[in-house]
This record gives structure tokens, sequence and C-alpha cells, in this order.
């Protein structure tokens, strides 16, 4: 007989997700598209609800997507289990490492998620490219919202560096960091650069 819940060697630092499945239990199921172990494939992801929060916590405008359709079900007088497909939609997670276990020893038809942390944004542009290659595209929203806070601000201009570091070109670079809006980037430049650095200037934008 196979063990349970035995620690695997590597960890999924991103993953699209097609279908979520949970009920009154503490368990939350998603199938998913990731890299494991190296290889791209699909299997499926148990969390416990207060790690599926987390993850949805740690997860930005995504997260707030995804818990806005968790709500809508929990709200719903559907029965149980509660199913949201997301087949049609593009939900991919790149914000945090997943250290898992398997539910069966050997077995990548299933993991249980053991533990959830956050990816800087260096990071996260490390993985870039091997994201944009299995997902086809990994995108941030240019939406302005009014209550990114400055912290938010100075991350999405660390990100547009990062990717500059990359040698992806300006224009693609404040795109994907969604700071295509002059205004926008001259606020994040301004959150993520001390006031006294001698640095460029994004004032000096035509």
């Amino acid at each position: 007989m196979k063990n349970t819940l035995v620690k695997t060697a590597f960890k999924v630092d991103a993953f699209s997700t097609s279908k979520i499945f949970f009920d009154e239990s503490d368990l939350v199921s998603l199938n998913v598209k990731c890299r494991v172990n190296n290889i791209f494939s699909e299997t499926t992801l148990l969390f416990t609800f207060s790690k599926f929060n987390d993850l949805l916590r740690f997860s930005g405008v995504v997260g707030e997507k995804v818990q806005l359709k968790v709500s809508d079900k929990l709200l719903s007088n559907e029965e149980q289990p509660y199913i949201i497909d997301l087949i049609n939609e593009q939900i991919i997670f790149t914000t945090c490492s997943l250290e898992l276990v398997y539910l069966l020893e050997g077995d990548c038809t299933c993991f249980c998620v053991e533990e959830i942390t956050p990816l800087s944004f260096l990071q996260q542009t490390k993985n870039l490219r091997t994201n944009m290659r299995d997902f086809h595209s990994v995108e941030l929203k240019n939406d302005f919202q009014q209550n990114l806070t400055l912290i938010e601000f100075a991350q999405m201009y660390f990100y547009y560096k990062g990717l500059i570091e990359l040698n992806i070109s300006e224009n693609a670079a404040r795109e994907k960091a969604g700071l295509q809006n002059d205004k926008l980037f001259k606020m994040a430049y301004c959150a993520a650069i001390p006031q006294n650095s001698n640095a460029f200037n994004p004032s000096k934008l035509t």
C-alpha cells in the first residue's frame, strides 16, 4: 500500500486553473495545469480553505476575481458540491510558491498544498519567460485603481525594471507591468525612487 502525504522534492511557482470544486468541508480542489518536477502537465491541487484564502490574498487582481466567484457560489442556492467553471477564462496564478505533498506517494495526478509562500517581484520576473512559454501570455491588468497603495505602485515599477533587465522592450515592459499610462508610470516611479535620487526623472516624459 502506498504511503500518503509524502513530501515532494519540488515546488510549483505558477499554475492555471480550469475548475474549482468545494463544499462545506475544509477542502478546495482545483483542476490545474502547471510545471511539476520540470514537466508541464495537468493535475489536481487540494487546499484547505485557509490555505486557499491565503493564495487568493497573495494573488492580487486574479485572487480578487476568484474570491468574488467563490462568494457568489456560497450565496447561491445551488446544490453542493459547488463547481466554478473557468475553462473559458484565463486564470493564472504566478505570485506564490506552493510546497506540495503527494496524496499518494509517487502519484502525480493529485497533490496536497502544504505551504504557500509569496514570491518577490524579482523572482516573478525570473519566472516570466517560463510562464509565458507555459501559459502563452502572462499579463497584468492595466486598469487604474484609485485604491492602489504606494507600495503597490512601487511594486509595479520594480516589476517594469525587472523586465527591462531581461532585455524586454520598453513598450512591452510597461504593458506587462500595467504602466502604459504615462501619469501612472510617473506615480509608480515616484513611489519607488527616493526623491533625492539622481536617476532618470519621468517628469521629462512627453
